[in-house]
């Protein structure tokens, strides 16, 4: 049956990502991978995701590994390209430095991937995005409201124009949370201690969620030195 899998935000937890797609039984033949953004930063291992999911793409393809930007990585492109540094390291972009500590090769590659990352994702049913939708349409939006977007959530009862699933605001009790507008948030505070989410929405039935606890693994920084192992781990 097929199956599309929405990620939350990993934010560098790359062994609680491999648990997450084991648990959710991730098939690569039949399944849709939707990534909402925040692969990078306050974890320590954002190296490893960014490479995890560029090997992803390159193996099995852009439509069935969707990538989309978050407003970390929209940081770190205007940290390297404008020199904007300040904000990008008081939300945990020294640690994705420290992470590429040595490997200025990955890093330029990753900001070109960032680049090219989509705002948002549609399917029949939903709108995937970083940040939800302030506003019910989604050519009502712009792009930074899709990567930052936040005010709405606590006022705004207006149903979307399709059911959107989105991060950026983490969940205070560990887990995937519906809004006011009836969205789904699935940024469920993984680099907090809480756990990684994944949404799976199979053709036919009903919703369902996977958790995956943050990794213990993922209090220790992986060696810069070995960035293509982890391009190649996925299968």
């Amino acid at each position: 049956m097929k199956r599309l899998i929405a990620i939350g935000d990993i934010h560098g937890c790359f062994y609680t990502l491999e648990s997450l797609l084991e648990k959710a039984k991730w098939n690569p033949k039949t399944d849709t991978l939707v990534f909402i953004g925040d692969y990078i930063d306050r974890g320590k291992n954002s190296l490893a995701v960014v490479l995890a999911l560029i090997g992803m793409q390159i193996k099995h393809g852009k439509e069935k590994v969707v990538c989309l930007r978050g407003n970390h990585e929209q940081m770190a492109i205007n940290a390297y390209r404008k020199n904007e540094t300040g904000i990008w390291f008081m939300n945990g972009g020294q640690e994705t430095v420290q992470s590429f500590s040595g490997r200025t090769d990955c890093f330029e590659e990753a900001i070109s991937w960032f680049d090219g990352l989509p705002l948002y994702h549609e399917t029949e049913n939903n709108i995937f995005c970083h940040a939800g939708l302030s506003r019910p349409k989604l050519k009502e939006n712009f792009p930074a409201e899709l990567l930052w977007g936040r005010n709405w959530m606590e006022k705004d009862s207006r149903k979307r124009e399709k059911q959107v699933v989105f991060g950026h605001t983490p969940s205070e009790t560990g887990f995937a949370y519906t809004t006011l507008t009836g969205d789904i948030c699935i940024d469920s505070a993984c680099v907090f201690g809480g756990n990684l989410c994944a949404l799976l929405i199979p053709e036919h039935g009903e919703k369902e969620y996977v958790y995956a606890p943050k990794s213990s693994k993922d209090s220790e920084r992986i060696s810069a030195a070995q960035p293509l192992e982890y391009r190649q781990r996925r299968r």
